[in-house]
């Protein structure tokens, strides 16, 4: 065989192709589904903490309401929506602050926490909510709204949780 020859049974070398980047393999499908599924799981988790109080002050208003309306204490209704009202100020602030105000001081501090009024009730000091200052204090507490203070408190705990 001459050189000639040789040559022609060589061919120049052919750079391989450039591998495709669509679709990408498999592994790369389960590491992004696995961490779209990871951010997923990590904010459920955060929202599930962070509601965590909200959803047992709403329970614990029902139930409040559920015994009143077997009941029919006015007196203990209204000293377990303050203290369910207390509980979760002392939570949110400090408990200097919070724990020692009653009457008008106490109403003030709910209408100051529950921000700019809305729907229909003025609030606490001149709405619904005013049985609060000295009715559980009360033998006989004056009539009083149910709903339409189980709202306003429902309103003041969405806001404060």
């Amino acid at each position: 065989m001459n050189l000639e020859e040789l040559k022609q049974l060589v061919k120049p070398l052919m750079p391989p192709s450039a591998a495709d980047a669509w679709p990408p393999a498999p592994w790369v499908w389960w590491l992004a589904g696995g961490l779209v599924a990871l951010v997923v799981l990590v904010a459920f988790i955060r929202w599930y903490r962070s509601t965590h109080i909200r959803r047992y002050a709403y329970a614990e208003l029902e139930a409040i309401q559920k015994r009143y309306q077997q009941s029919q204490d006015a007196a203990r209704y209204l000293y377990e929506i303050n203290l369910l009202l207390r509980r979760i100020a002392v939570r949110n602030f400090s408990r200097d602050k919070v724990a020692a105000l009653t009457g008008d001081d106490w109403l003030e501090f709910l209408d100051w926490s529950r921000g700019r009024k809305r729907g229909d009730d003025p609030g606490f000091m001149e709405g619904s909510g005013k049985i609060l200052a000295w009715g559980a204090y009360k033998a006989e507490p004056e009539s009083f709204e149910v709903e339409r203070l189980q709202k306003l408190v429902h309103s003041w705990i969405r806001r404060q949780t």
